[in-house]
């Protein structure tokens, strides 16, 4: 009989400790901060061609990309560049 009585505390206090845990990294504001100085991508030229140093100029925050035909998204906002 004690060893149920151990099992079933170590079930509801792992439990518990689980919802805690859940409950600390969860509080505060979920989304993530916007950025200054954000284009507006509305009515924009489309996809941006390398520059001669093979970069590619993110549209929504400008961060400059490596020119790959496998680089599909900017590595700082992970917005598409094409």
């Amino acid at each position: 009989m004690e060893t149920w009585v151990w099992l079933t505390a170590y079930v509801v206090g792992f439990g518990l400790l689980q919802v805690l845990l859940y409950r600390y990294f969860r509080r505060g504001d979920p989304s993530p901060e916007t950025t200054e100085g954000r284009v507006d991508r509305t009515g924009g030229p489309g996809p941006q061609a390398p520059d001669s140093q093979g970069v590619v100029h993110c549209d929504h925050c400008g961060t400059d990309n490596e020119a790959h035909r496998m680089v599909r998204y900017c590595r700082s906002c992970t917005e598409s560049l094409r």
